[in-house]
């Protein structure tokens, strides 16, 4: 990931999801897949957010200071796990969002100082998805974390 690609990208998360609060869970086929909902409760736009999560993430304390550099270092949580991490985050709004330096690991902190840390390498697929509106494919605003530690976006050049 070249340092002007992760600067975009991170603009573009920030502009869509600091504000936003979590808002809503959809489970995927299988429990390595979940779609979690954001929404601006102002008069914002984007207002309607989401992050397709296909690889493994975790939520960690304020203080934690080591994130784990891949898949292989994170333990696997059970679907009643993840539900339980996330609905613990239910309202809380995202206070900043950021990436990896070199992967596009994806880390939103939420105003109880608490990190929804989402891996974001691997060699062959993509990890998340981010963006707007309804459907897998944004609306308007797309951040992808591809892979081999690449990352793609898309958002309106105003």
């Amino acid at each position: 990931m070249e340092f002007e690609e992760r600067q975009v990208a991170e603009k573009a998360l920030r502009q869509m999801f600091i504000g936003s609060q979590l808002d809503g869970i959809k489970f995927g086929l299988s429990p390595a897949t979940t779609f979690v909902y954001f929404m601006h409760y102002v008069n914002r736009e984007p207002d309607h957010l989401w992050i397709n999560i296909e690889t493994k993430w975790n939520v960690y304390s304020s203080d934690a200071v080591l994130f784990p550099g891949s898949e292989q270092e994170m333990g696997e949580l059970t679907e009643e796990e993840q539900f339980k991490l996330l609905y613990s985050l239910r309202r809380e709004q995202v206070v900043d969002i950021k990436l990896g330096n070199s992967s596009p690991h994806l880390y939103i902190t939420f105003k109880s100082g608490r990190i929804l840390f989402i891996n974001g390498y691997h060699e062959e697929y993509e990890c998340w998805q981010a963006g707007d509106g309804q459907g897998f494919a944004g609306d308007e605003w797309l951040v992808v974390a591809a892979p081999q530690n690449g990352i793609a976006t898309l958002f309106p050049q105003n």
